[in-house]
């Protein structure tokens, strides 16, 4: 198991200490500029929202661009999840299978 170390961050005027694992530290960095930009988009639109929306709605936003990402020969990313669990549903019900005893 790898060593988790703490990061300090700030997103919107708040202080979070994150534990990550050694040598993710940058990762963590790029995910929370990615959070801070989503937030900045949000915050330009003008409406006056509370912290806690903000932070829902820049949430909300990258999940819906993650699930839109297209993966391999335009898959989108959704859809290879959905393959992805059937095909590990489908390994775990033939290894239950294998494991019965044959009479």
């Amino acid at each position: 198991m790898s060593d988790v170390v703490q990061v300090d961050i700030e997103l919107l005027g708040r202080h979070f200490t994150i534990g990550t694992p050694e040598g993710e530290q940058e990762t963590l960095r790029e995910a929370v500029r990615l959070l801070e930009g989503k937030i900045a988009t949000i915050q330009q639109h003008g409406k006056v929202m509370d912290a806690d929306k903000i932070a829902i709605m820049a949430a909300l936003n990258i999940a819906h661009d993650l699930l839109k990402t297209k993966v391999g020969e335009g898959l989108e990313m959704a859809a290879f999840q959905r393959k992805i669990r059937g095909m590990s549903e489908a390994a775990d019900e033939a290894l239950r299978q294998s494991q019965q005893p044959l009479f």
